[in-house]
């Protein structure tokens, strides 16, 4: 993810790690968040997603103006004005790459007066970091909440797992099988015992 956001935005420690985790992960790593990290990308997706609507048209009608008295031999007057009204309708782009930044970088990179495709890739270019965030938040939104996630099956554990398990539970084993085969305080056998043992 960019530094964009993280500055922008102040992005935590668990999510700058969520996001480099999937970045290094290997095919078929498992992968999973907090739920704290969940909440945090949602709300972030969320004010990404809100940057990235589209511009008014209004808006767009000023840049694309500006863009034609800034490039040489603009077409005349009428066609200028259906082509900033044409175009205008049609560009969906944030209202951040209407800027007086991206303006001057238009302004810089066109002679004449762009065509759609022309003024699309230069606005892409703009709204490209934008459009990274939003697509790494969705990679995080994707990942399981580990609160979620059940505990692996005994038999799905390696062996080394298996024998780190065994090795943990053999204290415990030992004392429930040296407490089923103690006799009760009083003396008596323990019936649930006896019981199991006849059936």
């Amino acid at each position: 993810m960019g530094q964009e956001i993280g500055i922008a935005m102040g992005l935590s420690s668990s999510l700058r790690s969520a996001l480099a985790r999937i970045e290094t992960a290997q095919p078929g790593e498992p992968l999973s968040i907090s739920s704290q990290t969940m909440t945090e990308a949602r709300d972030l997706a969320a004010t990404v997603d809100a940057l990235l609507r589209p511009a008014p048209v209004e808006a767009i009608e000023r840049w694309l103006e500006a863009l034609g008295v800034l490039c040489a031999a603009s077409p005349q007057e009428a066609d200028a004005a259906r082509k900033v009204r044409a175009m205008a309708l049609m560009l969906e782009f944030p209202p951040r790459c209407f800027n007086r930044a991206s303006l001057d970088a238009a302004a810089r990179k066109f002679k004449f007066f762009p065509s759609y495709s022309e003024v699309c890739q230069h606005l892409e270019d703009e709204a490209r970091g934008l459009k990274r965030q939003r697509h790494d938040l969705r990679r995080v939104l994707a990942l399981p909440v580990e609160d979620d996630i059940p505990p692996p099956r005994y038999q799905d554990l390696t062996p080394e797992q298996r024998a780190q398990f065994d090795a943990a539970m053999a204290p415990f084993r030992r004392a429930r099988k040296e407490a089923d085969e103690a006799p009760q305080a009083d003396g008596r056998a323990d019936p649930d015992r006896e019981r199991s043992a006849d059936e």
